[in-house]
């Protein structure tokens, strides 16, 4: 009896869950940096990471939360994320962050992708995962080691296949 395993792309979007979390410790991090086989270490871009995606007033130069970043209506924007979780039966433990952060939304992604859900993964890609990272690159255009991340980050969304109805 053979074990079936799981989708890599699935995974892949796991760890990019993981690395954009801020909930996560730099183990972490680095963990998923080195899953994601991301040139050097999570530790030569980890200033910049946090001050870029997590750290700011009012918000960071790029938020992680796609209202925000894509300036969208915020309860529109985690309600339809939120059903999408429901479709999928994904379960939240008691550290989350909220449904229209990148870390869930990735979650979200992979699960869909592993469960070959083609409405979700066009929705998900083309409706959040994709324009933000589009944005943030534009955003993030003088800092090479950052847009390398988001370059590989889009790649991976991009690679997601929609299966055939």
């Amino acid at each position: 009896m053979s074990e079936q395993q799981l989708n890599p792309l699935a995974l892949r979007m796991l760890a990019w869950a993981c690395l954009w979390s801020p909930l996560a410790e730099n183990d972490e991090h680095q963990a998923a940096w080195e899953v994601l086989q991301l040139p050097g270490d999570f530790e030569d871009v980890r200033v910049d990471y946090w001050n870029a995606f997590h750290a700011g007033v009012p918000q960071p130069p790029v938020p992680a939360l796609f209202h925000a970043l894509l300036q969208r209506e915020g309860n529109a924007v985690r309600e339809d994320l939120m059903r999408a979780a429901d479709y999928l039966e994904l379960e939240w433990s008691d550290k989350r962050l909220p449904p229209d952060h990148v870390g869930p939304a990735c979650e979200i992604f992979g699960l869909a992708i592993e469960r070959e859900e083609p409405v979700l993964i066009d929705g998900l890609r083309e409706r959040y995962l994709r324009p933000w990272s589009r944005q943030a690159q534009t955003l993030l255009a003088s800092h090479p080691g950052l847009l390398a991340l988001l370059e590989r980050f889009e790649a991976d969304v991009a690679a997601a296949p929609v299966p055939e109805t």
